[in-house]
C-alpha cells in the first residue's frame, strides 16, 4: 500500500511539474494542434472538444495544415493530459461494484469515488508527412490501472484545385469518430461522465459498445462545396487480426463476424456567424453473443439522424445539438440460447443539448443543458432483475436531465462540474430493479479536473 501511495504521489508531482514548466505565450503554451498552426485553440473550437467551422475544415483536410512549409512536423505534434475526477452518486452501490485500485479512494463510503489521477494521457496530434495526418491518444487509467490506446483517427486527405472537394481516407477506432460534428455519437455531449456511476441497461450499439474500441477499419470521405458531406466504411473486430493494434490494450467483448457496414451523410450551410448541419448515419452489425467468438450471431441494424446549429462570435459562443437512433435487435442466437424473451426488440434513443459559453481573456465559462430518452421494448430474460442493473418490469425505458457548468482556463485546462438527474432508470420511477432502488437514488454529481499540456 506504502508503494502505490509513493507511486500515485510521484506522478502527481510529475504532472504537476509539466504544467508548471510550460511556456506561457500562445504560440507554444497550447496543445500540439495549435503549436502546428501558431493559431489559439479557439480558433478550432467553441469549447473543446466541440469544433467550429474552421476546426472542422481541419479535420476534414487531415489535421495537416501547418505554418512550417516543411512536409513533416518538427517537433513532432505531441500534447499530454491529465485529468482528475470525484464521483458522488446519491446511494451506496453494493460492495464490489468499484475496482479499488491505487489511483482511487473508496475506503471510507461506496458512493464517493475519487480517482487521483483518472487519465494520463499522450497525444500525437497533427501532420505525420505531406496529407498525412492523425488524432491519436494513449492513456494510462487509474481506474483499469493500465494502459491502453484510446481514440485513433490517422486520415490523408487532399483537396481540388477549384476547392470545390475536400476528400480523404480514414482509419479509425470507432464509428462516427471521424465525424467532424458534435451530434453523433463519437463526439457528443456529455463529453465526460463517471465511469463508477450506474447507466441505462440498454443503449444502441453505435452509440455504446462500438465507442470503446472494440472495432477498427477504414473509410472514404468526400465534402463538396462546404455544402454535402459524405462517408462510407467497414469495420471489423479488433480481437485480432490487421485491426488488433486498434485496440490495443482494451479487452474486446464486443465480437462482430466479418466487415460491419458504417455510412455518414449530412448537408451543411454556414452564414455569417452561424452554422447549420442535418444528417443520417448508420451501420449494419452481425455480433456473436457475449463470451463466444464463433456460431450463429444477432443481428443489428442502427439508422440514426442528427441536426446542430452554432452561433460563434468574438464574445459569445450558442449551439444545439441533437440525436435520434432507432436500433432493430434481431436475437436468432441470443433467443435460441434463452437469453432473450424476444425473438426481436426495437430499441431508440433521443438526446440534446444546449451549450451557451462567454469567451473573457483567461478563457471560457458556461454550460450545457442536455435531456436523453431510452426507450425499448419489454424484455425479461434481456433485462432482468438485479441489484442496480436490472430491472423488475423487463423493461429497458430511462430518462432524465444533464446539466454541466465548465470553466476553461487558456483554452486549455478545464474545470467541469456535472449533475445527472435520472426520471425513469430501466423501466421505472421506483424500486425499478426489484431490490428496492429507485431511479433518483443513481442521481450523480461529477468533478472533473483536466490539464491539457
Amino acid at each position: 500500500m506504502a508503494a502505490a501511495r509513493t507511486r500515485k504521489f510521484s506522478l502527481i508531482v510529475c504532472a504537476c511539474t509539466l504544467l508548471i514548466v510550460q511556456p506561457r505565450n500562445n504560440a507554444s503554451a497550447v496543445p500540439s494542434f495549435a503549436r502546428q498552426t501558431g493559431m489559439e485553440c479557439s480558433s478550432c473550437h467553441t469549447v473543446y472538444p466541440e469544433l467550429n467551422s474552421f476546426g472542422r475544415h481541419f479535420k476534414i483536410m487531415g489535421y495537416t495544415m501547418s505554418k512550417s512549409t516543411k512536409p513533416y512536423q518538427w517537433p513532432p505534434p505531441l500534447a499530454g493530459v491529465v485529468k482528475a475526477a470525484f464521483t458522488h452518486i446519491d446511494k451506496d452501490l453494493p460492495p464490489g461494484s468499484v475496482n479499488d485500485t491505487w489511483a482511487n479512494m473508496t475506503d471510507a463510503t461506496r458512493n464517493d469515488v475519487l480517482y487521483l489521477p483518472k487519465i494520463v494521457g499522450v497525444y500525437y496530434a497533427g501532420r505525420i508527412y505531406g496529407g498525412l495526418g492523425a488524432l491519436v491518444q494513449g492513456n494510462y487509467s487509474g481506474i483499469e490501472d493500465g494502459f491502453s490506446l484510446d481514440i485513433t483517427d490517422i486520415r490523408y486527405a487532399r483537396m481540388t484545385a477549384d476547392r470545390n472537394f475536400m476528400y480523404g481516407i480514414t482509419i479509425n477506432n470507432a464509428p462516427t469518430l471521424g465525424d467532424p460534428w458534435n451530434s453523433t455519437p463519437a463526439w457528443g455531449f456529455p463529453y465526460e461522465s463517471s465511469d463508477v456511476a450506474p447507466t441505462p441497461a440498454a443503449n444502441p450499439l453505435i452509440e455504446g459498445e462500438l465507442q470503446g474500441q472494440q472495432v477498427g477499419g477504414a473509410g472514404l470521405y468526400v465534402l463538396y462545396k462546404d455544402t454535402l458531406y459524405v462517408q462510407g466504411a467497414a469495420y471489423r473486430t479488433n480481437l485480432s487480426g490487421i485491426t488488433s493494434p486498434l485496440g490495443a490494450g482494451t479487452e474486446t467483448t464486443t465480437v462482430v463476424d466479418d466487415a460491419m457496414p458504417y455510412w455518414r451523410v449530412a448537408l451543411t450551410h454556414k452564414w455569417g456567424n452561424h452554422a447549420l448541419e442535418a444528417g443520417t448515419y448508420g451501420l449494419a452489425a452481425d455480433v456473436y453473443p457475449q463470451g463466444l467468438e464463433q456460431g450463429p450471431t444477432n443481428h443489428f441494424k442502427d439508422i440514426g439522424f442528427d441536426a446542430q446549429y452554432q452561433y460563434v462570435t468574438g464574445k459569445h459562443t450558442f449551439s444545439i445539438a441533437g440525436a435520434w437512433v432507432h436500433e432493430k435487435q434481431d436475437w436468432d442466437a441470443s433467443f435460441a440460447l434463452g437469453d432473450t424473451s424476444n425473438t426481436s426488440d426495437d430499441l431508440a434513443k433521443f438526446r440534446t443539448n444546449v451549450n451557451y459559453f462567454y469567451r473573457a481573456h483567461l478563457g471560457s465559462i458556461g454550460g450545457t443543458v442536455s435531456y436523453f430518452l431510452i426507450d425499448g421494448d419489454e424484455d425479461r430474460l434481456l433485462y432482468g432483475p438485479d441489484p442496480v442493473d436490472g430491472s423488475r418490469t423487463g423493461s429497458p425505458d430511462s430518462s432524465g436531465f444533464i446539466l454541466e457548468g465548465d470553466f476553461v482556463l487558456d483554452y486549455r485546462h478545464k474545470l467541469a462540474l456535472q449533475y445527472v438527474i435520472y426520471d425513469k432508470f430501466n423501466g421505472s420511477h421506483s424500486d425499478y430493479d426489484g431490490f428496492g432502488r429507485n431511479a433518483s437514488d443513481n442521481d450523480t454529481l461529477y468533478l472533473l479536473l483536466q490539464f491539457m499540456i
